[in-house]
């Protein structure tokens, strides 16, 4: 080793091993200048004018609302000095949508139920033109056939309390009623908010059980609250019960064709030009929407503001790669864009999406959580990520160590907004989730790392109470910090940082495998004496996988600086990560033979496993052709839904069958059969044959 090298390597270990004195107050990745200048100029209050004006707009995907709305953001995002913005109309497979009128009506005595110039989610989406006057029945939850014995509904409006679409489905589809009157509820006790109206979707049209069109169109849906639908129910019971009328009139509109859009800005970079950091949040949902994802396309804006000026004065330097700022129609945009450029992923660095990032967190108990990467694709963005997080989250949490100190503020580095609040910061990583956008970069063969900051659980979302009185200006503040420091790192970092990054993923990463291996431990330990052969294959497994992922997430750094020290110290990282690996599985090895006084089972693979190792699963090359063919592929049941995504993602045509099974197998473990479920051989080979079907692999012998 050259000395030189092994001077630099000795300050790299020094830093990664002062990172938890740094993680409670500071983070190796934000300089002190970069957080006082992102501190000093990301201002939540005028984050949460931008939700404000965008709360105006009901603005279901492809409507004339989304289209505003995204104009709005347009105009909004140039103002606040992004380079290159402009508004892009892309093809669509969706039907866009847009409700001009609509109201309901209950007759003698005359009373109004709903309107949409009211409460826009009143109207369903995907509601047609009507103009009817039918009596109403009720019911109940309206969504099996038992709901429908001994009540006619033909040529009725129903009453319904279950999910809209399952109602509309058994009510008008298959019991001949013209519509639904629905009070179903989107949260899990209606008790909690009986004022609430949700926000309701039909079915474009009828499908039969095999997905299959057959062309009937759906009819309407008017969405009331719990407590109005309750109320008429009474009405129909008791010695004044009579039977009841309702009018309701719709006026909507269907374009020709589908049709969505993004809006795109720009801070360019001043080296290098296909390794961009792309800032994502989506645009479409209903009004008002103010958290979901109002906050994020707020932030988003804000950031870019901020980050300008911040270029502008020369607090900070413009950075060396791109930073492409997003705001998407959800989990569309993205890969229809893919689809028409193929290359574009390659030409990108990492993902950070904001989705729900304004909840004032004291209403329902919600949390921040950021989502860590799968293990189909490892990269040092994960503990950036958590650094950075970590730093806001202690630095705005009031700890007992403090008491009776004289600091000025409850925490001791304060991010709070003017017109927000002073609630602490609960934010913490969290193994992968999809259901927002950072899911459209990460999966295969796009495989853009990419993570999300995402508030849960929001009994608020998609309904009446996802208003402004639900966002916190504090909260959008901190979540722009972190958003903003994460992206501006990876945005910057070049050959000086990256001996800092490598020795610091090197050093988490050993905690990681320390980790995993206790898992293992304890899932040895912890099923009967008469599982534990299979459940020392599971622990080695896992201790396996887990050493090829810390490998990967070393190997990552390699793209911010190929050359040089940092470099140099991947390389021998690495090797170390054999080392840890090596006695890890050793320790898994000796606590076996201390549970069970044994020698170490000799446990063969089974005829199907074999069978499973003898075939190779060979992704499609074309991008557009894989996204069109994954789009038909059906979910396996008893399979989590993110153990079927990373099985595709882990069938790259050079593992076998069984491998892919091992790997996602080893990743359910390690997170909890409470997180991802239990994985099984079987249902990994019948979603990597229903791919097949659908022509996403081709299939070889190995």
């Amino acid at each position: 080793m050259h000395r030189g090298l092994a001077r630099g390597i000795a300050a790299c270990l020094v830093l990664a091993a002062s990172a938890p004195r740094l993680a409670a107050q500071g983070s190796p990745f934000v300089p002190e200048p970069v957080y006082r200048a992102l501190v000093n100029e990301l201002s939540g209050d005028r984050a949460f004018e931008y939700d404000r004006h965008l709360t105006h707009f009901h603005r279901t995907a492809g409507s004339r609302d989304f289209f505003a709305a995204a104009e709005y953001i347009r105009g909004a995002a140039a103002e606040a000095g992004l380079e290159d913005v402009k508004l892009v109309r892309q093809k669509w497979s969706g039907h866009g949508w847009s409700c001009r009128s609509g109201e309901a009506w209950l007759l003698d005595p005359e009373i109004k139920l709903a309107a949409y110039g009211d409460v826009a989610v009143s109207i369903a989406d995907y509601s047609r033109t009507t103009h009817v006057t039918a009596e109403l029945v009720d019911v109940g939850p309206g969504t099996s056939a038992d709901d429908y014995k001994g009540r006619d509904v033909r040529g009725k409006i129903v009453l319904a309390s279950g999910p809209v679409a399952t109602a509309h489905r058994e009510a008008v589809w298959k019991h001949g009623a013209l519509g639904v009157l629905s009070h179903a509820t989107s949260r899990p006790d209606a008790v909690d908010a009986p004022d609430q109206v949700a926000w309701g979707r039909l079915p474009y049209e009828a499908r039969d059980v095999e997905g299959v069109k057959d062309g009937t169109p759906s009819t309407f849906a008017v969405m009331i609250s719990p407590r109005r639908g309750r109320w008429l129910q009474r009405l129909f019971t008791g010695p004044t019960a009579r039977p009841l009328q309702v009018k309701v009139e719709i006026e909507a509109d269907f374009p020709a064709a589908g049709e969505q859009a993004y809006v795109e800005g720009w801070i360019k970079g001043t080296e290098t030009r296909d390794q961009q950091v792309v800032l994502t949040a989506h645009i479409q949902e209903e009004m008002t929407s103010a958290n979901d994802d109002g906050s994020g396309c707020a932030n988003l804006l804000e950031m870019g503001r901020a980050l300008t000026r911040l270029i502008r004065e020369g607090k900070l330097p413009r950075p060396r790669r791109d930073l492409r700022f997003w705001w998407v129609n959800e989990l569309a945009s993205q890969p229809q864009l893919f689809r028409e450029n193929p290359q574009e992923p390659r030409r990108m660095l990492v993902n950070v999406n904001q989705d729900m990032v304004g909840a004032r967190q004291s209403l329902g108990g919600r949390v921040q959580y950021a989502s860590r990467l799968p293990w189909s694709l490892p990269h040092a963005l994960d503990d950036v990520m958590e650094s950075v997080l970590t730093m806001v989250r202690d630095g705005n949490t009031s700890l007992l160590t403090q008491r009776g100190t004289a600091l000025p503020q409850p925490f001791t580095r304060e991010v709070v907004s003017v017109k927000g609040s002073r609630e602490p910061f609960h934010a913490r990583m969290v193994p992968y989730y999809d259901s927002t956008d950072h899911h459209a970069f990460v999966g295969a063969p796009v495989s853009v790392p990419g993570t999300s900051l995402t508030n849960w659980p929001d009994e608020f979302i998609h309904s009446t109470g996802d208003d402004l009185d639900q966002v916190d200006a504090t909260q959008l503040e901190r979540n722009a910090l972190v958003a903003s420091a994460v992206a501006w790192y990876f945005a910057s970092a070049g050959e000086e940082e990256a001996p800092a990054l490598a020795a610091y993923v090197a050093a988490r990463g050993q905690a990681r495998l320390a980790q995993d291996v206790a898992t293992a431990v304890a899932h040895l330990a912890e099923v009967p004496p008469a599982e534990r052969p299979a459940a020392f294959r599971a622990a080695r497994r896992l201790v396996r996988h887990a050493g090829e992922r810390e490998k990967a997430a070393l190997l990552s750094v390699r793209r911010l600086a190929p050359h040089g020290r940092g470099a140099d110290y991947v390389a021998q990282a690495t090797e170390r990560v054999d080392d840890a690996l090596g006695a890890g599985l050793h320790t898994v090895e000796r606590a076996w033979t201390a549970l069970t006084g044994r020698n170490l089972p000799n446990v063969e693979p089974t005829r199907d496993e074999q069978a499973m190792d003898a075939v190779v699963y060979v992704p499609v090359a074309d991008l557009p052709a894989w996204i069109d063919a994954m789009e038909k592929v059906r979910p396996v049941e008893g399979l989590h839904r993110m153990m079927q995504f990373e099985t595709y993602n882990f069938a790259d045509g050079k593992r076998s069958a069984f491998e892919v099974y091992e790997a996602v197998a080893a990743e359910a473990l390690a997170a909890g059969p409470w997180y991802y479920g239990t994985v099984q051989p079987s249902d990994v080979h019948e979603a990597l044959e229903r791919a097949a079907r659908a022509g996403a692999f081709t299939v070889r012998k190995r």
